[in-house]
């Protein structure tokens, strides 16, 4: 079953959007997570959100366990406890 994990940070927008760019610039340097479908960042009103789209639930455990996300998150000056996803069952994903 296809799954949407979102994260919704509020605050400090600025700081949020560095902390992106460190992490997806490391991360678009490889290949994509096995079972990721989509990925799509956006600014809010108060913040940031990030919108993952996984194969599954095990997908997503792995993306989040890959050794090269934690060491770029650490760089990033974030943890988990900062991320705080909450996950949702996708029943269609169309893209271009």
């Amino acid at each position: 079953m296809a799954i949407a994990r979102i994260i919704s940070r509020e605050g400090d927008q600025e700081e949020f959007e560095r902390q992106y760019k460190i992490i997806s610039g490391r991360m678009n340097e490889l290949p994509l997570a096995d079972g990721l479908k989509a990925h799509i960042a956006m600014r809010t009103d108060n913040g940031l959100k990030i919108i993952n789209v996984w194969e599954s639930e095990q997908h997503a455990d792995a993306g989040m366990a890959r050794p090269e996300f934690q060491a770029a998150m650490e760089e990033a000056g974030v943890t988990r406890d900062d991320m705080q996803p909450k996950q949702h069952e996708v029943l269609n994903v169309r893209t271009s």
